[in-house]
């Protein structure tokens, strides 16, 4: 009798680890398998590219970029990734990158700008959450260039700031007139550093950068960030005509390659 009742335990012991664990344990495993062949996917696209190309895996990120990144909530970059952000996902490499080609430089830099202020709006696309800190990039970029005025452009009126070094403008990268009317507020050319990191979308890069590319000095660098894999093709055959290089970015956080930056240097 003891036998047997020590049995039937058994058996309700085995169905509930089939019932409770081995569905865990297979969808473990399909989804390891899926990340897989999305990855594998993304790198195929990534080896049609025809133009420069460059792949960079950061193994550190201890720079001073990464620090005021995380001191202003900046997903360009971090440090601790296990510290909590004011946003969901894991941060970028970009501030590594940026640290790597701006910091023998950084003192002579004297006008930046970057469309794409952090909206913390959910009903706007590319936000940042609603815990996201609008106007973190500009604030990084007052720090960093400590001889530069910062300007910045966003279609979220609500969070267009100006305080000491930094200037913010409304604009919409889908409207042209928009894009024009912005900069005839802002009254500058010459700009050393102009960044997209607006709405990530091909149409938006596109229209900003053929209305925007003017303003950017000679020798100039301009940066589109975020781009995603399926789109990197489309936006470098419209950008044939320039002297562009994709920048595949990775950490030893982040091991698929989407970490990506149009660089379009003004030559």
């Amino acid at each position: 009798m003891r036998l047997v009742v020590m049995s039937n335990l058994s058996i309700i012991s085995l169905r509930k680890f089939i019932k409770r664990i081995l569905p865990i344990f297979f969808v473990k495993i399909i989804k390891n398998y899926l990340h897989k062949k999305r990855e594998n996917k993304e790198l195929q696209i990534l080896r049609k590219i025809k133009s420069k190309f460059k792949n960079i895996s950061y193994i550190n990120s201890d720079n001073i970029i990464s620090k005021l990144c995380e001191k202003y909530g900046s997903d360009k970059g971090f440090i601790n990734p296990d510290e909590k952000k004011p946003y969901s996902w894991m941060p970028h490499s970009y501030a590594s990158y940026y640290y790597s080609i701006f910091n023998l430089s950084k003192d002579d830099i004297k006008l930046i700008f970057e469309c794409g202020l952090g909206t913390n709006n959910p009903n706007l696309a590319s936000n940042m959450t609603e815990t996201g800190m609008p106007g973190a990039s500009l604030r990084v970029w007052k720090d960093y260039f400590r001889n530069a005025k910062i300007y910045g452009g966003d279609i979220d009126k609500d969070i267009l700031f100006e305080e000491g070094r930094i200037k913010t403008f409304y604009v919409d990268q889908l409207d042209t007139s928009s894009i024009n009317s912005m900069w005839k507020n802002i009254n500058l050319e010459d700009f050393d550093i102009i960044i997209d990191d607006g709405l990530h979308t091909p149409e938006a890069n596109l229209n900003f950068f053929f209305n925007s590319f003017d303003k950017l000095k000679n020798n100039g660098i301009y940066i589109i960030e975020d781009v995603k894999n399926k789109h990197l093709s489309y936006i470098q055959e419209k950008l044939k005509d320039y002297d562009t290089e994709i920048v595949s970015l990775s950490n030893k956080f982040i091991n698929a390659y989407g970490s990506n930056l149009i660089v379009i240097r003004k030559t």
